[in-house]
């Protein structure tokens, strides 16, 4: 094992309002500031460096670099400058989001795909393949083909080492990529919470699903399910989905007020943005936890709520089996049936409920920031030789 130390430069974002990846990248640089052999952190950041967690920042090993949308003979300069300096240059933000379409930046893969920059130092993490597999969902079917076009031509190859969020993310960089699978590694997430303690406290009869609205997330069955549930049940229930709107989705909306005209002490609450602590509350008080998303890249929500000792009923598709393991129910997210039999299920029975709660406990254990990072400095070591 060598004594090298790592000399870091890291490409993410860092927008006003984080959600999960630029929340995990920020995880991440916190994590990789604390270990030794990383000697220092140099963050290359278009945005608001206010935006920034004021713990990065502060951090003895930390130095910034600013870049503009195009860059200037300078800037490009000194970040060809920052690249030669480190011996491991990470790339956390998605591949798409850094050349899209940035000409300057090319040029930079340009240079190392012929040699005139050292190669061999690039490391990109995968978190998703969300304009490939949901590209009618995000309306970015033109976009998807010419980052596809972009990404063969001149990306491809710069990297020595992919880094994929989960097993079902390297597969499909293998697919739509055509990636070896000897240059990707999977490393998880950890959660933003701690696992606590198995819950014992249920009863609320409330089901909850915390991510923004859109067609992937798949509210608009959930909702369907959820009359199902209402109907069958002789305890009234109570649907609670935590998220902004982040597409217009006419058919949610229409779907809802139909549901509602249909039922009228239908108990469906739509809450908008909340603040982690709030969404904590929730966590604490609801009897399940519901994400039948027809596509994650790993899947965060499921792990805090897993995190918190909620019961799980998730999807039998891409990362989300990956994270949960045998700590919850798995259904196939477009069988509206089978995802209200398994609400049934779970809500009658708080014998199982406190079995799923241990369960959920015991899995989120087994993902940790720490862990994490732990993996990506033996991957940084296998990079640097």
């Amino acid at each position: 094992m060598t004594s090298e130390q790592i000399k870091l430069s890291v490409v993410s974002v860092f927008p006003k309002f984080k959600d999960g990846i630029p929340r995990a990248s920020e995880e991440l640089i916190k994590e990789m500031c604390e270990i030794e052999e990383i000697s220092s952190v140099s963050i290359i950041a278009r945005q608001d460096l206010n935006y920034i967690s004021p713990s990065i920042l502060e951090h003895e090993k930390v130095s910034l670099f600013t870049t503009s949308r195009f860059l200037t003979p300078w800037q490009l300069l000194k970040l060809f400058r920052r690249y030669k300096d480190s011996n491991i240059f990470l790339l956390l933000a998605p591949a798409w989001d850094v050349f899209d379409p940035l000409l300057e930046l090319y040029l930079f893969f340009f240079l190392i795909k012929y040699r005139f920059l050292p190669s061999g130092r690039w490391i990109q993490q995968l978190h998703d393949f969300i304009p490939y597999v949901c590209s009618k969902d995000t309306g970015e079917e033109k976009r998807t083909l010419k980052l596809n076009d972009a990404f063969k031509k001149y990306f491809r190859m710069v990297p020595a080492m992919y880094v994929a969020v989960s097993e079902a993310t390297k597969q499909d960089a293998i697919h739509y990529w055509d990636l070896p699978e000897e240059d990707i590694a999977v490393i998880h997430h950890g959660s933003f919470i701690a696992p606590g303690k198995p819950r014992s406290n249920f009863g609320s009869n409330k089901v909850m699903m915390v991510s923004n609205i859109s067609p992937r997330k798949n509210q608009t069955r959930l909702i369907e399910a959820f009359e199902l549930v209402h109907q069958k049940s002789n305890d009234a229930a109570e649907l609670i989905i935590v998220g902004n709107v982040r597409k217009d989705v006419p058919e949610f909306e229409s779907t809802l007020q139909a549901v509602r005209e249909r039922n009228s002490d239908i108990k469906i609450t739509i809450s908008g943005f909340l603040a982690d602590s709030d969404i904590r509350k929730l966590y604490d008080q609801v009897d399940v936890f519901v994400y039948p998303s027809l596509y994650e890249g790993f899947g965060l929500p499921v792990l805090e709520a897993m995190a918190c000792g909620c019961p799980i009923i998730t999807s039998n598709l891409s990362s989300l089996p990956e994270v949960v393991g045998e700590a919850g129910l798995l259904v196939d997210p477009y069988n509206v049936d089978e995802l209200a039999d398994a609400m049934l299920k779970v809500l009658k029975d708080n014998d199982l409920k406190r079995e799923m709660s241990e369960r959920s406990i015991d899995r989120a254990r087994e993902f940790s920031w720490t862990n994490a990072c732990n993996q990506w400095v033996a991957v940084c070591k296998e990079v640097m030789h």
